[in-house]
Parts: structure tokens; sequence; C-alpha cells
């Protein structure tokens, strides 16, 4: 089943939100339309409040666990991705942070805190580290809405608002290999003579950096999108967030980001990566390996195949020499 991206109808959605999120705006509830990536979505939008359309938005499962501040231990609990030899801050491609964004980038590399700071900043670490150098203050202090929907709190100026990556998006299991295999897999990915770079998506709706034809498959790997896009006549394929694949034939290299943003295990294979969230792992479509065309000429019953001068005598005929005495 292809992974949903909280969409509803819009009749029971605008009881949803008006629940959730009182005095929001209907105007901010957009269609958009994703060939091959469900049908159709509705969902909230509150990018910067300008009402303009973009691609479905993955929300987190659990309430966010509080609002924290450093307290100035010699030991930090949200350097992990420095730890694994990345900038420890991550900002999402377009700058649309929003907490799915953060929970997604701490599971791919296995964390179990995801962290948001001052609207758009995230940070990830282990909860060991995490409970002997934070402390929990007065949910006030987190006071920043997400840059990427601000329907969210995204911490503070020097608070960070703190979620449990365990079980915290829908659709986006934490990898089973450990961070240090995913590091590898991503620093081998030029191994494949196939592969091309990490480039940002757009997210905005009918703008997709791929855009000729796409689907979604629970069980998605590089193979399967490859093999797609070729039965499509296409001669790039790019893989997003684990599950998605989106076929073309040319794209824009200005677009490449750091290759650690493509960063989500495919779902199907595990030892592969598949993109990541609004980030695109590009392969070429190699054309199709045929073996080569075989000419076999038929054989007839009866007929010596042998030429003239190599075949043998007729029964009881004397050999030519004796023929001439």
């Amino acid at each position: 089943m292809p992974r949903k991206m909280n969409f509803v109808h819009l009749s029971s959605y605008r009881i949803q939100l008006k629940e959730s999120f009182p005095g929001i705006n209907e105007k901010e509830i957009l269609i958009n339309n994703s060939p091959g990536i469900n049908e159709r979505e509705i969902i909230p939008n509150n990018l910067n409040n300008s009402g303009e359309c973009f691609t479905p938005r993955d929300v987190p499962s659990n309430i966010p666990l509080g609002c924290y501040v450093f307290n100035n231990s010699t030991i930090n609990g949200l350097n992990g991705l420095s730890n694994l030899g990345f900038s420890n801050v991550y900002k999402s491609p377009n700058n649309i942070m929003d907490p799915a964004l953060c929970i997604i980038r701490c599971t791919d590399y296995i964390f179990d805190i995801a962290a948001l700071k001052d609207g758009s900043q995230c940070q990830c670490g282990r909860a060991s580290d995490f409970v002997a150098s934070y402390i929990k203050v007065g949910d006030s202090n987190c006071n920043i809405t997400c840059a990427g929907n601000s329907s969210y709190i995204c911490g503070g100026a020097e608070s960070y608002t703190i979620y449990d990556t365990k079980g915290g998006v829908p659709g986006h299991p934490q990898p089973t290999i450990s961070a240090t295999d995913k590091i590898s897999i991503i620093k081998n990915l030029n191994n494949d003579n196939r592969y091309q770079q990490c480039i940002k998506d757009s997210p905005y709706c009918g703008q997709r950096i791929l855009n000729g034809t796409s689907e979604e498959l629970a069980g998605m790997t590089v193979d399967k999108c490859i093999d797609f896009c070729r039965q499509n006549k296409f001669a790039y394929a790019g893989l997003e967030i684990g599950t998605q694949c989106f076929c073309a034939n040319n794209y824009d290299h200005i677009n490449q980001i750091s290759s650690d943003q493509c960063s989500t295990s495919c779902v199907g294979n595990n030892q592969q990566i598949c993109g990541g969230p609004l980030a695109l792992s590009i392969y070429s479509v190699p054309t199709e390996n045929k073996p080569p065309l075989q000419i076999i000429l038929p054989c007839v019953i009866g007929v010596n195949q042998l030429p003239p001068e190599n075949q043998p005598p007729p029964e009881n005929q004397p050999p030519p020499e004796e023929q001439l005495r």
C-alpha cells in the first residue's frame, strides 16, 4: 500500500483543522494534484501563510516531549550529526522546516531525539546524552513557529522543541541498519555507475524536478524505480523519501545538494538509498541489455550439406581415380 500522506475528504478535514487549529483560515486548505503519488491530496498549508500550493507534508505521530534548554554540561546531547561528520544543524531544502522533516532526518541516522530551534534548525541526539545535558522549561520559552508550517512550534531563540523519533512519522520506519552502515552506503554510491547525484526537489505543486511520470511503492528499491522509468522510456530516475519514484528525460544539475541529505533507506532494501525529504537520488536509466540476435539456418532432412568436392562417392560406385582407368 502507498504511504499515506495525511489527506482526507475536504468536508471532514475542515472539521479536523478547526478542532486542531482554532482560527485557521480555510483558504489555507489547498488541493494538490500529484500524478502517481496517490491521486489527490488535501493538505493544510500554513507555509509562511503565502497562499501557495505545496506538495503533501508529513506530520508527527506524537506531541512534543516539551521545551528544553542546554544546562551547560560538558556533554551536549544534541551534537549527534556532527559526531557523524555532518553539519550539526540540519536545515531542510527550500527552508521549509517542520517537525516531520526534523524527525525524518534524525530517524534516517538512527537517533532517538529530534530537536527544533529558532523556527528552522534541526538537531539530533541520543536519549541518554540528551537527558544528561538538557533540562525542561516552560512551554512559553519555545515560541517560534516553524518556517515550514506555522501550525507548529519549532523551539525558541535558545530553546528546543523536543520529539521522540520512535514511531515519529507514519510510513517512515527506522532503518534496520546502523548509522555506520548508512554512512558507508552513502559514501560508496559512486561505485554504481548509474548514480548521478543528490538534488533538492521542489516543494511546489506541479513543479517537481523530475516531472515525467511517477509512482509510489511500499517496497521501493533503486532497481524497481529504474525499471519503472525504463518501461516508460525516460532517461533518468529519481528516488525520494524511501518510497517515491520520479522519471524525466533531463533535470537541472544546479539543484545539487550534499549527499548526506539523501539519507532515507529504501523501504524495500535498506542497503540502498532512496533520496530524502524533498531530496532526490538521481540515477541514469541504462538501455535494456538484449542478447545478440542469433540466425539459425534450417536443416532439411535428406539434403547433404557438404560441398560437392567433400561428398563421399555414391554407393557401389568406384572412386574417381578408378573411373578414369
